[in-house]
C-alpha cells in the first residue's frame, strides 16, 4: 500500500482538479489523505454571499460527504482564514506541511502548480509552500505531483467556466505537453460527478448552467505535471525552522 497525500487551500479544489487520481489511489486500495489549509468560508453559497462562519460549517460537511465518494478516509485542516494564504508567514505554513510530510511519508504529494490553475492567489501561495517543504524533507523516492491545464481543457472549458469568473486575470497559463493525462473510466468519472455535487453550494450553480453532460466531459480528464526542480539552498535556509 502507497500514501497518496494531496493538499489544497479549499474545499473542493481535491475533487475538481484531481479527484480522480484520489478515487483511483483508493480504488487500488492505496491511502489517500487530503490536507486542507482553509475551511473556504470567503466563498459564496448557491452563487449568494453568505456569513463565513455559516458557510466554513456548510462546506466542512460538503467536503465530508464528497472525499467519502471518492474513497479518502482522511482529511486535516490547518484553518487558515481563506483568502488570506499570502498573508500567512511562509516560514509557518512550511514547517507545518513538512511536519505533516514527515508524519505520513507519502509516496505521492499532488497539489497545484504554481499558477494555481485558476490563478487564485491562496493556490499559489499553497504550492510555493509545497514545494519548499518537500524540498526541505528531501525524500528523493517521494513524487511532488502538480495540477495544470492543457490546452484541450482551456478550450473546451475555460469558456463556460469563466462566466462564473471562476478564473483571475492573466489565467490559465495552460501547459502544451503535461507529463500525465489522466483520463478518467466510467466508475471513476460517476464518483468524481458525484462528489462535486456533494459540495452543493459551490458546484450547483455549474450544473444548473450546464449540466449533467457537461460536467461529465469536466470530470473526464486531468493533467499533471511532475515537480522535478529542486531548490536545496532554500531547502537549508529553512531547515532551522523545523529543528525550533
Amino acid at each position: 500500500m502507497t500514501t497518496m497525500l494531496g493538499i489544497w487551500a479549499h474545499p473542493d479544489d481535491e475533487v475538481f482538479v484531481s479527484g480522480g487520481l484520489l478515487a483511483d489511489a483508493a480504488r487500488r486500495g492505496d491511502r489517500a489523505v487530503c490536507l486542507h489549509m482553509t475551511d473556504g468560508g470567503a466563498g459564496l453559497s448557491f452563487g449568494q454571499p453568505s456569513s463565513p462562519h455559516a458557510l466554513a460549517s456548510v462546506r466542512r460537511a460538503e467536503l465530508e460527504a464528497s472525499l467519502a465518494c471518492l474513497g479518502v478516509q482522511e482529511q486535516r485542516f490547518f484553518g487558515y482564514e481563506d483568502g488570506r494564504l499570502g498573508q500567512v508567514p511562509a516560514d509557518e505554513a512550511i514547517a507545518r506541511i513538512h511536519e505533516v510530510l514527515v508524519e505520513l511519508q507519502p509516496d505521492r504529494i499532488v497539489t497545484f502548480g504554481r499558477d494555481g490553475f485558476t490563478g487564485h492567489p491562496d493556490h499559489q501561495a499553497l504550492s510555493w509552500w509545497v514545494e519548499a517543504a518537500t524540498d526541505l524533507w528531501s525524500q528523493p523516492e517521494a513524487r511532488l505531483t502538480q495540477v495544470v491545464m492543457s490546452n484541450g481543457y482551456r478550450d473546451a472549458f475555460v469558456p463556460a467556466l469563466n462566466e462564473f469568473d471562476v478564473f483571475w486575470p492573466g489565467h490559465p497559463t495552460p501547459h502544451s505537453d503535461p507529463d500525465l493525462s489522466f483520463r478518467l473510466d466510467d466508475e471513476l468519472i460517476e464518483a468524481k460527478v458525484d462528489a462535486l455535487r456533494c459540495h452543493a453550494s459551490q458546484m450547483t450553480p455549474f450544473f444548473d448552467a450546464y449540466g449533467d453532460r457537461f460536467m461529465r466531459s469536466l470530470a473526464s480528464i486531468e493533467h499533471y505535471r511532475e515537480f522535478r526542480v529542486a531548490r536545496r539552498q532554500r531547502a537549508r535556509a529553512l531547515g532551522s525552522l523545523v529543528a525550533r
